[in-house]
């Protein structure tokens, strides 16, 4: 069951597949830079927060070369808002190695990240949990 996609601000877009929640980010750099991703982020507090939704998928656009300051949000801000909502895994969709590194910067205590190159495997992937 798909639900329409929700647009959260310019940059970032919602919806949710079986129960999955899928946020995407068309550019990162941009949505960082211009406060675009603090909605996407909010939603995603109170969204994830709910305890039926235990896995959730995060596209990222534009992530080829991510400067630091968006490496070092995610491991900040990211990492902080998974231990909040208590998701057991996040499933990141970014273009080539960008992926890995997105994933390994989400610290969070008690979940598990992967990258993927497609959000069909993300999905499946989290449909595991």
């Amino acid at each position: 069951m798909s639900r329409a996609r929700t647009q959260l601000s310019e940059q970032v877009t919602y919806e949710e597949i079986d129960g999955i929640g899928v946020w995407s980010v068309e550019d990162m750099p941009a949505a960082l830079e211009s406060g675009e991703l603090e909605p996407g982020e909010e939603h995603f507090r109170e969204t994830a927060s709910d305890p039926s939704m235990t896995a959730v998928v995060v596209e990222v656009g534009n992530a080829g070369s991510l400067p630091r300051e968006a490496l070092a949000h995610v491991n900040e801000e990211w990492t902080e808002l998974a231990e909040e909502t208590g998701i057991d895994a996040t499933a990141y969709v970014a273009d080539g190695l960008s992926r890995l590194a997105i994933s390994n910067k989400n610290e969070a205590e008690g979940m598990e990240t992967k990258g993927f190159e497609s959000r069909d495997r993300a999905l499946e992937w989290a449909r595991e949990f």
